[in-house]
């Protein structure tokens, strides 16, 4: 059975609240690697948007169809943007 050759690591020392720092930003859907890949090299990840977004987004545009009032549209426009 042949080995699976492992990808070259990289690792290196920071303080715990480097750390912590770092894992918040990560928490936008991204793993620690996947965050601070792109980062290394010059890239800004983008945020990957949970589920509930998408829902609340729906719901929202939903209420700005025509049976609704004017301000409850502008509204709708409002939190959506």
């Amino acid at each position: 059975m042949a080995k699976k050759k492992e990808s070259p690591r990289i690792a290196f020392r920071l303080t715990e609240s480097e750390k912590k720092k770092i894992e918040a930003a990560a928490k936008s859907g991204l793993t620690v690697s996947e965050y601070m890949r792109p980062r290394a090299l010059g890239y800004e990840p983008k945020a990957v948007q949970p589920d509930a977004y998408f829902v609340l987004c729906e719901k929202l545009d939903r209420l700005t169809e025509p049976q609704f009032s004017q301000a409850v549209n502008e509204a709708a426009i409002k939190l959506i943007s």
